[in-house]
């Protein structure tokens, strides 16, 4: 029966993650053709191959990409190098889509730097306009009939020269709307260097507001995600320490460095960094990838506590580092486009890994699987759209779908750990219940232990001794107001007290008892440690039952022995009598409430609740009892709320183990 449900288990498990993962390609696939469908069939070209923009109305704000063919001059600048004639290579689309680039025919690239030619005519507007490519990691310039209007990085045909550069820097301009106008863009790239990104023109006014606008909103996101990491770190550090991972801030910093280092943030960014090459951080991308993933791994199979050996992680790491060093190593592979993109696909099999192991988790119904695969998921999807847009698979701006990602999963994320803190409300509560639980049954034994009876007798006592002993009646009543000033005393005192208080009130107690029952009964005390801390009245009452149910019942009467003592680990309290002894099964099989061992019992559940004690009973009939208090040195807290807290950080261990 049980590997028919292990079966079953499997087989859901597997039919959800290729649900899952067929829903993320179907997604992404999906964003990249109808993204690219809509950047084709807006083109503006006409039967010639010029780009017409007569529609267009730039003064209004609108804005357009030239998507269309273009004339690919390889290994030549021919502008800059004045070349009146060039040869050219071919007529491609810009920009490239992979079954493009992957057609030898339409494009090769073996040089590291090109040209591009295209013609536009009938430009509508009377401001001042501006182009640019935006996001794309080459150094380039662009050219208006043989005049340079924008230019970003350092352009050259040696690699070592070239820089990239986050943003451009552009000279606004003005068209007439009746001439025709050449545009060339000459770029190079150490790792890629074909035109993979749209060009756009705009009107100036408008596009520096647009660009502000899609840079205030990645900072806004980056913002999130950097005040969310600071409050799960204060969360563990202060709310519950056990409760959270230290793992999830860390990859909260990691997706905030993974969106600060590409798209519009990096524009601003870029100036603070030394000026790092914008191609350079295609590396950095791909490590931030990976780092994210394999965080996410640990986190979130820390989180529910799923079995992952070891050398998952390593193996993914060693991957990791091979794919890396072998960009030293692939022939041509600083001039491949698509080289970082396939390492960033490559390290998809964490992601399936990891999401069939949720994915096993939610057929188990375990709580908060579902949650952790719907984060995981969307920061997938925002990390893959992000990787084919910014190496120009996808033709659309999507430079927003990332920070919404990301923003989603801090949503999950927030919900989990509300899920946690509502926890903990429940744990405050319960303990809140336990206090007041506490406190009756302080008082339940208090209201026992002044029996009647035993006034009675301590009366009778203290009266027979004023006529005849004056002194011994003075020191009993002293004795019995301590004994019931301590009684009363426990009403209030909720949090457990030092040692040696239950010791005075013991002897309080024994003194009493020592006179009425002279030579039938003695008391030793053999203390050793105490300076550590007990519940209130959680000792008399054990010696009491030594007394009244064990030395008393023999007609010699007897003694009783109250010790202490420790280890690395535990103070002992020892109570042994040499009284007439006890069935310990028998014993407790019996629900007698007048009999002193349920108070006992009682006894030891405070005993364990507040201090983790362990209470060991034993008995011998005729020969007497000894009952041992163990109590760890780790719990013994000086107040209620300390052992609450321990209470609660065990239980959130259980569930949890962070």
């Amino acid at each position: 029966m049980k590997s028919s449900s292990d079966g079953r288990l499997i087989l859901k498990s597997n039919l959800l993650t290729v649900a899952v993962i067929a829903v993320i390609c179907v997604a992404v696939i999906a964003l990249t053709f109808i993204g690219n469908g809509y950047a084709e069939r807006n083109s503006l070209q006409d039967e010639k191959g010029y780009f017409d923009l007569a529609g267009v109305n730039f003064d209004n704000g609108d804005r357009v990409y030239l998507n269309g063919n273009w004339e690919y001059y390889e290994g030549q600048f021919i502008v800059s190098d004045g070349i009146e004639n060039p040869s050219i290579t071919s007529s491609v689309f810009v920009p490239y889509a992979y079954s493009r680039v992957l057609d030898s025919q339409q494009f090769t690239n073996s040089t590291g730097y090109a040209s591009y030619r295209c013609t536009i005519k009938n430009v509508a507007a009377s401001d001042y306009l501006t182009i640019y490519i935006p996001s794309i990691a080459c150094p380039y310039r662009i050219f208006i009939n043989n005049i340079s209007v924008t230019e970003s990085g350092s352009v050259d045909r040696i690699p070592e020269n070239m820089w990239s550069n986050a943003t451009h820097e552009g000279i606004p301009f003005l068209l007439e709307s009746s001439g025709e106008y050449d545009i060339v863009i000459e770029l190079c790239g150490k790792n890629n260097a074909i035109l993979s990104m749209p060009v756009k023109i705009a009107n100036n006014t408008y596009d520096n507001l647009y660009r502000s606008r899609d840079a205030a909103f990645r900072f806004v996101m980056c913002g999130i995600v950097a005040t969310s990491a600071f409050i799960f770190i204060i969360l563990k550090r202060f709310a519950n320490r056990d409760l959270y991972s230290l793992w999830l801030p860390v990859l909260c910093f990691v997706l905030l460095i993974r969106m600060l280092f590409t798209g519009e943030s990096y524009f601003v960014i870029q100036s603070f960094l030394f000026n790092i090459s914008f191609e350079d951080i295609g590396l950095m991308s791909f490590a931030a990838t990976f780092i994210i993933k394999l965080i996410s791994l640990v986190y979130i199979t820390k989180c529910l506590k799923i079995k992952t050996a070891d050398n998952v992680f390593v193996a993914f790491s060693a991957t990791f580092l091979l794919l890396a060093l072998a960009i030293s190593f692939v022939p041509n592979s600083v001039f491949d486009i698509y080289y970082f993109t396939i390492l960033q696909l490559l390290s998809s099999v964490i992601d399936i890994y990891l999401i069939n192991k949720l994915c096993v988790e939610v057929v188990r119904k375990t709580e908060d699987a579902l949650l952790y695969l719907l984060s995981y998921v969307f920061m997938l999807v925002g990390i893959i759209v992000e990787v084919l847009y910014s190496n120009g698979a996808i033709h659309v701006n999507c430079s927003a779908v990332m920070p919404t990602c990301f923003l989603l999963f801090v949503a999950f994320t927030a919900v989990i750990h509300t899920r946690r803190i509502s926890k903990i409300f429940d744990f405050a509560l319960d303990a809140q219940r336990l206090e007041t639980e506490l406190e009756r049954a302080n008082n339940s034994i208090m209201l026992s232990q002044i029996q009647p009876h035993f006034m009675y007798n301590a009366l009778n006592t203290i009266k027979s001794l004023i006529k005849r002993d004056p002194p011994k009646a003075e020191q009993a009543v002293i004795d019995f107001s301590m004994y019931l000033r301590g009684n009363m005393d426990s009403l209030t005192k909720v949090d457990p007290i030092p040692f040696s208080e239950e010791l005075e009130h013991i002897k309080h107690y024994c003194n009493i008892e020592l006179l009425r029952f002279q030579d039938k009964l003695d008391v030793f005390y053999e203390i050793g440690p105490e300076d550590f801390y007990v519940p209130t009245l959680s000792v008399q009452p054990i010696v009491e039952n030594a007394i009244k149910h064990g030395v008393t019942k023999r007609p010699e009467g007897g003694s009783v022995t109250i010790s202490t003592d420790e280890d690395e680990k535990n103070y002992y309290i020892v109570v042994e009598d040499d009284g007439v002894g006890f069935d310990v099964n028998s014993i407790a099989k019996r629900e007698d409430p007048r009999r002193s061992h349920v108070g006992i019992k009682n006894i030891s559940e405070r005993l364990k609740l507040i201090m983790g004690a362990d209470v060991v009973i034993e008995s011998v009939v005729g020969t007497g009892s000894r009952v041992t208090v163990k109590l760890p040195k780790d719990r013994n807290v000086k107040t209620l709320q300390e052992s609450l807290e321990l209470n609660e950080r065990t239980n959130a261990l259980k569930e949890m183990e962070i």
